[in-house]
């Protein structure tokens, strides 16, 4: 599926903290993203329950029943920009779902759950290398 948009549904308190973050290479939100495909299909990714408590999942569908706060195109933005246009597969790093790559051809986006480098948090952390964690 070539990845047409990136979209992110956003609470309040994400719309404070990604103000001036459209350059960055990493950043997290309390909501969900979706992703748009040339098809006009869209896909939710945001942390869920299943596998395991605050893992990363996806589904056609919100995660969330409430409709967003703010919402941002967020295509252009330097950690999306390169996966525009490519070809893209998900790719689960663990069996525990805590990071998901979003791999094209030639460059990969990572969703994980987890909060400035803790593991298992109601946050989707957004980033452009693989997650590192910090204790």
């Amino acid at each position: 599926m070539k990845l047409n948009r990136v979209i992110y549904e956003l609470f309040e308190i994400d719309f404070g903290s990604l103000k001036g973050q459209s350059g960055s290479e990493s950043h997290e939100i309390d909501r969900e993203i979706y992703l748009e495909f040339e098809t006009g299909e869209k896909l939710y990714f945001s942390w869920c329950n299943e596998p395991v408590q605050c893992c990363i999942g996806f589904k056609p569908e919100r995660f969330n029943e409430n409709e967003p706060d703010h919402v941002i195109d967020a295509t252009n933005w330097k950690v999306w920009c390169e996966l525009i246009g490519q070809e893209i597969c998900f790719v689960f790093t663990d069996e525990s779902h805590q990071i998901l790559e979003l791999k094209g051809q030639s460059s990969s986006v990572y969703l994980s759950s987890q909060e400035r480098g803790s593991w298992e948090a109601d946050v989707l952390h957004i980033s452009k290398g693989l997650p590192i964690i910090s204790n």
